[in-house]
């Protein structure tokens, strides 16, 4: 038995090594260099993912700016998969698609599970409550209250927020897979009482729910956020493929371009990158 064990033992030690690279193969990184596109997968989020409801025709900032990418890459795109916010670390780990190409941003839970790419832009985050609610305006430490109710959704950015800086206050958390407009509704209907958002996403729902929700007056953001892509965990080639893009397109003013044009055209505050050089004039140089 001893004898027949020590045959088997290397036959085995063989096959696992020979597996090893086929596996390290498997990734985003070595699929988007072979086949010269990126799978993308998405979710809805105006103004940065639209979707038309009967083309199913997709735009927006994310999508100009990952067009941009792949286009800088010499790359192609293909707009694979539609998946809920809660989705995307285990679409992206079951190599659904190669980058979440709608951009996130970055918390705890999401750092445990992805990899992360530089911001493509920055977004502000304010408070918003129902159009007739001034219970916080100048002063926002009144949502700190245990009779006060958060909308968010589970694990996401909005309930950092609500632990980190209203710890009193009532959660009032949708599943992973629900939108950023379903967490304006809970608001709307009275089912919570305020949520923390960016402008670009009320702005399209109040489109369809006109006069419904505004900004809490008289305070701060609540947080700034980068905008980052994602990859697979551990891919970090994909990652510093999709890195040096981010920084070329940054430098020669293409996202600066795109982020102007989407902030006038939703009235949202977002911010590109600064350049990440500096060029020195001074005399005899």
């Amino acid at each position: 038995m001893l004898n027949s064990l020590l045959k088997i033992i290397p036959a085995i030690a063989v096959s696992i090594l020979l597996a090893s690279p086929a596996q390290a193969a498997d990734t985003g990184f070595e699929r988007v260099t072979k086949t010269g596109t990126i799978q993308c997968g998405y979710f809805t989020w105006p103004p940065y993912i639209l979707k038309d409801a009967n083309s199913g025709k997709l735009s927006g900032l994310n999508y100009d700016i990952m067009e941009a990418i792949a286009k800088n890459l010499g790359l192609k795109t293909e707009w694979t998969l539609d998946v809920g916010v809660g989705d995307v670390a285990a679409a992206l780990n079951a190599n659904k698609f190669d980058v979440m190409c709608a951009s996130v941003w970055t918390n705890p839970a999401r750092l445990k599970t992805l990899t992360l790419t530089n911001p493509t832009l920055y977004s502000v985050v304010y408070a918003f409550v129902r159009a007739d609610d001034a219970r916080f305006d100048n002063d926002l430490s009144k949502v700190n209250d245990k009779t006060v109710r958060i909308s968010g959704i589970d694990t996401d950015y909005s309930q950092d927020i609500a632990k980190e800086k209203f710890p009193n206050a009532k959660q009032v958390m949708l599943p992973q897979t629900a939108s950023g407009s379903e967490t304006l509704m809970q608001v709307v209907s009275k089912k919570a009482d305020i949520v923390f958002v960016d402008q670009g996403l009320v702005n399209e729902f109040l489109k369809t729910n006109p006069g419904t929700l505004r900004q809490v007056k008289g305070v701060e953001p609540v947080r700034i956020y980068g905008e980052v892509l994602s990859v697979r965990q551990g891919d970090i080639l994909l990652k510093n493929m999709l890195d040096i893009a981010i920084t070329q397109l940054t430098n020669d003013g293409t996202i600066a371009r795109l982020v102007a044009k989407y902030s006038k055209e939703n009235n949202s505050t977002m911010y590109a990158p600064g350049k990440t050089y500096t060029i020195d004039t001074a005399p005899g140089r």
